[in-house]
């Protein structure tokens, strides 16, 4: 018997290993259920970034999922919170231009998010238009860490605006920099600002100060990663007033949002809609549905935010809730490779089990032929003796022996061939006794 196991086991075994193997592949490439809470690093409390990373805040936490913002000195900051995964920081908002070759290894990017303009306020009594009338001023250009002062420092060295007498100055924020410059104490201020801001309106219609023109801005734009070219058209910000008073040339820096590569996707595609929700409608410096974009980036997309881009949400995504999506994902993820898997094992389970009832008959068969070929060659009274004993194990095997209906045939053949041989062993009795 034990010999002719390993027939079925051939088929079995591998089958087993198979199902086993599809279950343990399933569950590693199935993400986890997605985390409730992670962090986004958005630059100076206050800032655009800032306010941004909040409204992103605020959208997530209408599917269960709190986005906690944290602040620190600017762009180089964010990412170093970012690049260290003990921080828990698994985001940010940042400028483009300052990320490293060795970021590719950790780090995603799910696209453009805004452009901010940079305004270049001066006091000068001729216009200024290039960044080489600045030598021998004293200008402020943001602190330190911020994209800003990166972005400038860059435009400053590109045009040879910088020599031995030109000092650069560190203001906290935007309006201690016009402060500053109204004053007298600088020459020039740098900083980014929507329109809309009160200290803006303030530079504008401060007396001696004018908004520079940059002549060669497309020209920058195309030379330092992370700056592009806008133009503010005239009346933008006030048409009543014609403010300004003919299109001005602007620098602008280009900003997207980076994550982790082990933030889970569901969560990237959440981030993705609160990006799309906040930036889609068009403004100033940008059309309706211009932004998020995939634009180029200083990181690959990610390849959600690739699907997203280009297939937009699937068919649960646009009608169930968040949380009821990525179940429903998971379950049809696991579910299809495990039922792929288990087909063959489902076809060979009817196979095993005819095998299982036709073994164990014929196993019965073959001994009661072997007890046959014994009693055709002995038939003394001490070795029927024997064979009768045999017999009754058989017959109590036999008569234990449960099959399903179909076999029921094939158990009927059996007890015949039992009573044969019964009938064989009586007659060999009979004939002894005679003797």
């Amino acid at each position: 018997m034990r010999r002719r196991l390993w027939k079925p086991l051939v088929i079995v075994v591998p089958s087993a290993a198979i199902v086993l193997a599809a279950l343990y592949i399933t569950y590693r490439l199935i993400d986890p259920i997605p985390p409730h809470r992670f962090a986004i690093a958005a630059g100076i409390a206050g800032s655009g970034y800032d306010k941004f990373a909040k409204q992103y805040a605020r959208i997530l936490a209408r599917d269960g999922v709190d986005l906690e913002v944290r602040n620190a000195a600017g762009a180089v900051g964010d990412l170093s919170l970012l690049r260290d995964s003990a921080t828990g920081v698994q985001a940010t908002l940042t400028a483009l231009g300052f990320t490293q070759p060795r970021d590719a290894a950790t780090l995603y990017s799910l696209g453009g998010v805004f452009d901010a303009p940079i305004f270049i306020f001066y006091r000068n009594a001729d216009p200024i238009t290039q960044f080489a009338q600045f030598r021998g001023k004293r200008l402020s250009i943001g602190t330190p860490g911020t994209a800003l002062r990166g972005l400038m420092s860059q435009v400053l060295t590109a045009t040879d605006a910088v020599d031995t007498t030109t000092r650069l100055f560190d203001f906290d924020y935007s309006p201690e920099a016009i402060d500053a410059l109204i004053a007298g104490k600088i020459d020039v201020a740098i900083f980014a600002s929507q329109l809309d801001t009160g200290f803006l309106e303030r530079a504008l219609d401060a007396p001696g100060i004018r908004l520079m023109n940059v002549a060669q801005a497309e020209a920058i734009a195309k030379t330092v990663p992370g700056l592009k070219h806008v133009v503010l058209w005239r009346g933008l910000i006030s048409l009543s007033r014609d403010i300004p008073n003919a299109d001005i040339d602007l620098l602008a820096s280009r900003n997207n949002v980076l994550v982790r590569k082990d933030l889970h996707p569901a969560l990237q595609y959440l981030l993705l809609e609160a990006m799309r929700e906040v930036h889609w409608a068009p403004g100033p410096f940008n059309r309706l549905g211009e932004f998020p974009a995939e634009q180029p980036n200083d990181l690959p997309l990610s390849p959600t935010a690739q699907a997203f881009y280009r297939s937009g949400p699937s068919f649960w995504q646009q009608y169930t809730s968040f949380w009821l999506s990525s179940l429903l994902s998971r379950i049809v993820f696991f579910v299809i490779p495990v039922v792929a898997a288990l087909i063959p094992v489902i076809g060979l389970a009817p196979r095993f089990l005819r095998w299982l009832y036709v073994h164990r008959i014929n196993q019965l068969h073959r001994a009661l032929a072997k007890l046959q070929s014994e009693l055709a060659q002995y038939a003394d009274r001490c070795h029927l003796g024997e064979c009768q004993a045999r017999l009754a194990e058989i017959e109590s095997a036999v008569r234990l022996l449960k099959v399903a209906r179909p076999f029921e045939i094939d158990l009927q053949r059996l007890r015949i061939h039992l009573r044969m041989v019964q009938e064989d062993i009586d007659a060999l009795q009979l004939r002894s006794e005679d003797k």
